[in-house]
């Protein structure tokens, strides 16, 4: 003889929902009341989320209609709602801020609105406050842990304020609205018409910066506002505590431009830009070294010939690579400013290795001169300084799981070609691509040790 029982009640795998199970009440025998049935669920484990509505159905198919209620559904639980992130409310228009994704997933090229005027006492923003959070339950009673908004740090900078009691940013004098991150800055505006030169010297202005020309070959801009180059920059320098617009290119090897916020150019030719925010390219990087804090996105005809593309955050583009061209290094999740170190350190090894080559070359490959022992023990170090680096762009306060998450977002979209020996690198994760390829969207594999391929 064989015997089966099927339980009452079944509860899925992640305790989230509840099943009945309702034979017909055999002859002679009472119904079974809705009060009974609920204490008998409960005695089951059954306390949150029951439908009464549910229950009295399956009471009555099984009382009248002689029916056996198999699996059906009579209690779900409540899934966590993770709390909104505080963020600030731009009160006045800000215009088309370029490297956006907007809803249909396209990142907006528009060009950036420069320049934007405030009155004296206008709010220019306000602090939305992040909120907690609901804690979930599941069928059995257990609450489940949410996760609650995280706050922003916000600052305001000469000419603006900023009250915490009521979250807003206000002008105190009228001017130029410069925002760089969560940082508001208000300030007066410097304009010159022609190019940066022998006439006008260097620049060094607290003010945003609108330049009607270009900067040219040896001269140098620093602007804590905002800056706008209506010409290009050759063999120049450029420093700007805010946000760059520059109208005609970057070029040149002696060209460097370091920026607290975003740069939008349309090209770069044999230059270094490092940018704490997003960087905009709408053409072509042509052997450049561009660091980006933030996302570097490229336009989907723009090409990259060589040199180095790495951001913090995701990267977008176009054609990488050529048929005779060397090789670029594209990487995405990864800290520039902590590659620029481990670029260091490698040059150091090797002149170190160098020398104490020469030195073996010298004396002979057998010395153990104290010296030749001292040298190897550095160069011990420094290989061991190298391994340790973490290039993965983190924050201080995360967490081992957060920075797997991450990293897990971090993906290289390129919309084009992206040629055979193309270095491609997502946090502390390299691929060498053997083969060329289109149209593909890189990320790490779920288990974060290598960079894996989609199709878009």
């Amino acid at each position: 003889m064989v015997i089966s029982i099927t339980p009452l009640v079944t509860v899925s795998p992640d305790k989230m929902e509840a099943s009945l199970t309702l034979y017909p009440p055999m002859p002679g025998t009472p119904l079974l009341q809705i009060d009974d049935l609920t204490e008998l669920l409960q005695q089951e484990g059954i306390h949150y989320g029951l439908n009464r509505e549910i229950l009295l159905g399956c009471l009555e198919q099984s009382h009248k209609e002689q029916k056996i209620i198999s699996g059906s559904l009579i209690a779900k639980g409540s899934q966590p709602i993770a709390g909104h992130d505080a963020y600030l409310r731009f009160e006045v228009e800000m215009g088309s801020i370029p490297g956006k994704i907007m809803g249909n997933g396209k990142i907006d090229f528009h060009e950036r609105k420069m320049f934007t005027s405030v009155r004296k006492g206008e709010l220019i923003a306000t602090k939305v406050p992040a909120t907690g959070g609901t804690a979930g339950t599941n069928v059995l009673g257990h609450p489940l842990p949410h996760q609650p908004g995280q706050d922003i740090k916000v600052n305001a900078v000469d000419n603006a304020s900023y009250k915490e009691e009521s979250g807003e940013f206000r002008a105190s004098r009228p001017g130029i609205l410069t925002v760089v991150e969560n940082t508001i800055k208000v300030c007066s505006k410097l304009t010159i018409p022609g190019d940066i030169n022998f006439s006008t010297g260097n620049i060094e202005a607290r003010d945003a910066v609108d330049i009607g020309g270009s900067i040219l070959p040896g001269f140098q801009v620093n602007a804590e506002g905002d800056l706008r180059i209506g010409g290009g920059v050759r063999s120049a320098t450029v420093i700007s505590q805010g946000n760059v617009l520059v109208q005609e290119g970057v070029s040149g090897k002696q060209t460097v431009m370091r920026v607290t916020g975003d740069v939008d150019i349309p090209f770069v030719e044999q230059a270094s830009i490092s940018a704490g925010g997003t960087v905009i390219i709408r053409r072509q990087a042509y052997y450049s070294r561009v660091l980006a804090g933030a996302d570097i996105h490229y336009q989907e005809e723009s090409k990259v010939i060589g040199g180095i593309s790495m951001a913090g955050g995701n990267i977008s583009l176009g054609q990488v690579g050529s048929d005779n061209a060397a090789p670029a290094l594209i990487a995405a999740g990864t800290d520039g400013k902590q590659y620029l170190r481990y670029e260091a350190l490698q040059q150091e090894i090797q002149d170190k290795e160098d020398e104490l080559e020469r030195c073996l070359q010298l004396h002979g490959h057998g010395s153990q001169l104290p010296f030749h022992l001292s040298m190897s023990e550095e160069l011990e170090e420094m290989h061991s300084d190298l391994h340790k680096l973490n290039l993965a762009a983190h924050k201080k306060e995360d967490t081992p799981e957060e920075l797997s998450t991450r990293l897990r977002s971090r993906t290289i979209t390129v919309h084009g070609l992206i040629y055979a020996g193309t270095l491609l690198r997502i946090g502390n994760v390299t691929k060498l691509l053997e083969n060329t390829m289109a149209a593909r969207r890189f990320s790490l594999s779920e288990d974060l040790q290598e960079i894996i391929p989609l199709s878009l």
